[in-house]
């Protein structure tokens, strides 16, 4: 049995009453804290949505920003960062939401990047077409992960 499924197995061994108190005693309790990126909540990690332009594009409007999968690698690089900060892992991500600037073009790139970091079972995903407000940016992501 992988990682993710064992995860999911225990998790659901909780049962849905288990893990529904366990949420509302943390949030009873103000056990609300902000963290690297997000908002944590009892063993539940809220993400922001992350980016990753390129700094030179934040400052030059001419600059590139890097492509969809260099953009991609960066901000998983930094979700995989936060969560083991917290002692997680993008193992125990549980739902991803993607935005995407060209989701008719540029979403194969994406998953193809975003392959390379679920490699087995991938979260439950959602991509939207979305405008930014800068031409730059290609792509944000945000997660909801599990903290052990």
């Amino acid at each position: 049995m992988n990682k993710r499924r064992s995860f999911m197995k225990s998790a659901m061994g909780l049962g849905a009453a288990g893990t529904v108190g366990a949420m509302a005693a943390g949030a009873a309790t103000g056990d609300r804290t902000a963290v690297q990126g997000g908002i944590r909540l009892g063993n539940l990690y809220f993400s922001s949505g992350l980016t990753g332009v390129r700094p030179e594009a934040r400052k030059d409007p001419l600059a590139s920003g890097g492509d969809i999968k260099e953009q991609t690698h960066t901000i998983l690089k930094a979700h995989r960062a936060n969560l083991e900060s917290m002692g997680s892992s993008l193992e125990k991500v549980l739902k991803v939401t993607v935005f995407l600037a060209d989701v008719k073009t540029e979403k194969a790139a994406m998953n193809e990047v975003y392959s390379q970091y679920f490699p087995k079972e991938a979260p439950a995903r959602s991509a939207i077409g979305v405008q930014f407000p800068d031409t730059a940016t290609r792509v944000e992501i945000e997660l909801v992960a599990w903290i052990p």
